[in-house]
């Protein structure tokens, strides 16, 4: 294939990823008073979402829909990236295709359930406690949609960790030595990231962020470790020390 082959397909393919996250989104959208509810539900039940343009609940609606349908249409998004990057793969290595797709997706899922079932439910009440009963908060529904859904997006791009280093081991773009050698100055990027995600600064919620990163840092090890190519007959792996 030449350059402008390959480019050829890259926007065929993104036009196929894009037109299914408009008709998820679009399915999504008619659902969005029910998606709605299920937002609003780990705030606490006297707390109601107020809007305060008229632009607001359109904005907002489209927020829903767009993310929604992103998580809905994600199979097909992530089938089309594998489909571009599969000419780089063995022969033998293509039959990875269902499971990378459906890890990926799975991976994404999980990240946005973490972050509904655990991290808001326990953070809403400190965010929204610090005053105790000498003010009354009104939300703006676009606002706190936003900030949920951003949520819910970076725990499901954290969660993509161990499957994007899959598919980069594979590719034979990273090995695990090299990411054990470099393990310290990961960590401590992830908690610099874990500072800057949390949304309070207590310690409790910083480690609901940086605790996940960590551990997932560390499956990815694991995963490159097990699915990496072997090298070729004559040369050594590094040495992991």
């Amino acid at each position: 294939m030449t350059l402008l082959d390959h480019l050829a397909e890259l926007r065929t393919r993104l036009f196929i990823a894009l037109g299914a996250w408009i008709v998820a989104a679009g399915v999504c959208f008619g659902f969005r008073f029910r998606l709605l509810a299920w937002l609003q539900a780990p705030l606490p039940e006297a707390m109601t979402l107020n809007y305060f343009s008229i632009l607001e609940p359109f904005v907002t609606s489209m927020q829903i829909a767009s993310f929604f349908g992103l998580v809905l249409a994600a199979p097909v998004l992530v089938g089309q990236i594998w489909g571009f990057l599969a000419p780089g793969l063995y022969p033998d290595e293509r039959r990875y295709a269902v499971p990378f797709i459906l890890l990926s997706a799975g991976a994404f899922v999980a990240g946005v359930a973490f972050a509904y079932f655990v991290v808001l439910p326990m953070t809403l009440p400190i965010l929204l406690g610090f005053l105790g009963e000498q003010a009354t908060g009104v939300l703006s529904i676009g606002r706190y949609i936003g900030n949920v859904l951003m949520l819910m997006a970076l725990f499901g791009i954290m969660f993509e960790m161990p499957v994007l280093a899959y598919l980069l081991a594979r590719l034979g773009l990273i090995r695990h030595e090299a990411m054990v050698r470099t393990r310290r100055y990961a960590i401590v990027i992830g908690l610099v990231a874990a500072a800057l995600i949390s949304p309070t600064g207590d310690p409790f919620n910083f480690a609901l962020v940086a605790i996940p990163l960590v551990i997932l840092y560390e499956l990815s090890i694991v995963v490159v470790r097990a699915s990496q190519r072997k090298e070729p007959h004559g040369t050594q792996d590094p040495d992991p020390s």
